[in-house]
């Protein structure tokens, strides 16, 4: 009911996971097995001998005054690709947890002037949070609005009571969906979520 890519998500943080882990358990190993504390010593000096290298032979500063030199191209990569990241992880960051709209339905006035007539998803929650709350088949209800391809469409979870069948519980909620059509005017679309139990069921007014 978000905009949020859940593989995506799972993806990145089994990604991370394993590097954290790769990097934990070299970590322990060069710190606690002689053998590896030894080749990882050697290793380390062989890279930093090759980094000391490259920078030796790619300025680092751009324009020498003696030879005009041009800037380092390791610098200007590891620029490139420390702005990529960050853009990446800010645009990943921006999308998590979204889908939720503070407007349900909007349109031109009936007659001809200009303007549009907006519906704030308040009215709609608590209007069929009061009817739900209202029915002792449930324990308790809660509605939300989310944009499900762009369309705004609400979310209705309830919990049942004990010996309240899902047909009963679905019966009613459609009862108080299309009251609330008849009361706004307007149709919205609905995903009914019922728990108590049972496994939950789509309603068919689902966007």
């Amino acid at each position: 009911m978000n905009s949020t890519n859940r593989f995506l998500n799972r993806l990145l943080l089994l990604l991370a996971g394993l590097v954290l882990l790769a990097l934990g358990a070299a970590a322990a190993a060069a710190a606690f097995v002689p053998v590896v504390s030894s080749a990882f010593a050697d290793a380390a000096d062989q890279v930093l001998d090759t980094v000391r290298g490259w920078l030796a032979h790619t300025p680092l500063s751009a324009g020498s005054d003696s030879a005009g030199e041009s800037p380092s191209w390791i610098l200007l990569a590891l620029v490139a690709l420390l702005a990529i990241v960050i853009i990446l992880l800010v645009a990943f960051i921006a999308r998590q947890g979204g889908g939720r709209t503070s407007r349900v339905h909007s349109a031109p006035p009936v007659q001809e002037s200009p303007g549009r007539i907006h519906l704030e998803s308040a009215v709609p929650q608590q209007a069929l949070e009061q009817f739900l709350d209202a029915r002792t088949e449930f324990v308790s209800s809660r509605v939300s609005t989310y944009r499900v391809k762009k369309t705004p469409t609400l979310k209705v979870a309830v919990t049942c009571r004990r010996g309240v069948s899902p047909r009963e519980a679905a019966t009613i909620i459609d009862e108080g969906l299309h009251a609330l059509d008849a009361l706004l005017g307007v149709q919205l679309p609905a995903l009914v979520q019922l728990s108590g139990g049972f496994r939950a069921k789509k309603s068919s007014r689902v966007a």
